[in-house]
C-alpha cells in the first residue's frame, strides 16, 4: 500500500511538470495509455494522478470519456488577481510579525535560483521557484490554513504563468522587485513590502485595466491602513 501511495504521487509529479511545462497544453487530452507506457505503469495511477490534478483545477475530467488540460476563462486571470493580492497581503503582514532573519535569507536563495534559471532558458523551473518565493510568505505566517489555501491557489498560478508566460515580468525587474521585498522584510518595513508586493501582482494579472476591478481593489486597499 505504501508503495502505491509512493508511486501515485511519483505519477502525480510527473504529470504536473508534463502540464506546467507545457509538454501537454491547455485544451490537450491527457494520453492515459501513452503515459502508462512510457512510465512503465498500469493506467490506475495515472487515473488517481488525474483526479487529484483535476481536484487541483488544471484538469478536466468528463467522466467515462477522457480528461484533458483545464483551460481557464478569459477573466480568471483578474479574478485570481484580487484573491492572491489579498491573501499575500494577510501573508506579508504576518511575515513581518512571525518571520526570522534565517526566513528572509530563504527567500534570497529562491530569488537567486529563479533568475539563475532564467539566464539558462528553463522557464518551468522559473515559473516555480518564482511561485516558491512568494508562498514563501504564507509558510512563515505560523497560519497553516492560509498555508494550504495558499499551495493550491499557487499551483495554478503557476499554472496560469505558464500559459501567459508573456505577461510574466522581465527577469530584471521581477528580480530587482524580489530584492526589495526581501529589503523591506529584513527592515520590517510592511508599508514598502505590500506597496511592491502590490505592483508586481497588479501588472501580471492586469488588474488595472477594468473599472469594476479598480473598485474591488480600492475597496481592498481601504481595508488595509496607511498602504494608499
Amino acid at each position: 500500500m505504501v508503495e502505491n501511495k509512493v508511486r501515485s504521487g511519483q505519477v502525480y509529479d510527473q504529470l504536473k511538470d508534463f502540464i506546467l511545462s507545457q509538454q501537454i497544453k491547455p485544451g490537450e487530452r491527457i494520453p492515459e495509455a501513452k503515459l502508462a507506457t512510457q512510465l512503465g505503469l498500469s493506467r490506475t495511477p495515472i487515473r488517481e494522478a488525474v483526479k487529484q490534478l483535476a481536484n487541483d483545477g488544471i484538469v478536466t475530467v468528463y467522466p467515462n470519456r477522457f480528461a484533458e488540460v483545464a483551460v481557464l476563462p478569459e477573466n480568471w486571470l483578474q479574478e485570481v488577481g484580487i484573491v492572491r493580492l489579498s491573501l499575500d497581503i494577510t501573508a506579508a503582514h504576518l511575515a513581518i510579525l512571525y518571520g526570522s532573519n534565517y526566513d528572509y535569507s530563504m527567500m534570497e536563495q529562491l530569488n537567486e535560483e529563479c533568475h539563475a534559471a532564467t539566464i539558462s532558458g528553463d522557464i518551468a523551473t522559473r515559473i516555480r521557484k518564482n511561485c516558491a518565493f512568494h508562498l514563501e510568505l504564507s509558510r512563515m505566517s505560523r497560519n497553516a490554513e492560509l498555508y494550504e489555501i495558499q499551495k493550491k491557489l499557487y499551483l495554478k498560478i503557476e499554472f496560469v504563468q505558464a500559459c501567459n508566460y508573456s505577461n510574466v515580468e522581465t527577469d530584471e525587474e521581477q528580480y530587482r522587485q524580489h530584492k526589495e521585498m526581501i529589503k523591506a522584510l529584513y527592515e520590517r518595513n510592511e508599508k514598502q513590502l505590500i506597496s511592491v508586493l502590490t505592483l508586481h501582482i497588479e501588472k501580471f494579472h492586469n488588474l488595472k485595466s477594468d473599472p469594476a476591478i479598480n473598485e474591488n481593489l480600492q475597496a481592498l486597499f481601504a481595508a488595509v491602513p496607511n498602504l494608499k
